[in-house]
């Protein structure tokens, strides 16, 4: 596993913890409070400039790739046609 990947999941793991203790000892109007805020931190994150390019250059990725899909789906089929008239003709001529 890279050093990456254990530090993602340190932090994940750390925060699961925190939540799993926050519920279990922590006062319903501080917990709610403590919702409120983590949707506010996610929604400015969602909202970033750096978030919102990443998004689109998925998109535009994903279009791309569906694109190239498409073109070599076409040209196999194109290839395979000729191969069948190929054949008949070779063996008409025969």
């Amino acid at each position: 596993m890279t050093r990456t990947k254990e530090v993602l999941y340190a932090a994940i793991g750390a925060a699961d913890f925190t939540v799993e203790k926050a519920v279990r000892i922590v006062d319903p109007a501080l917990y709610s409070d403590f919702v409120a805020r983590g949707r506010d931190v996610s929604g400015r994150i969602a909202k970033a400039a750096p978030t919102q390019k990443a998004a689109d250059r998925t998109r535009t990725a994903r279009s791309q790739a569906k694109a190239a899909a498409t073109s070599v789906r076409k040209a196999v089929k194109a290839n395979a046609t000729a191969a069948r008239s190929a054949a008949g003709k070779v063996a008409k001529a025969s």
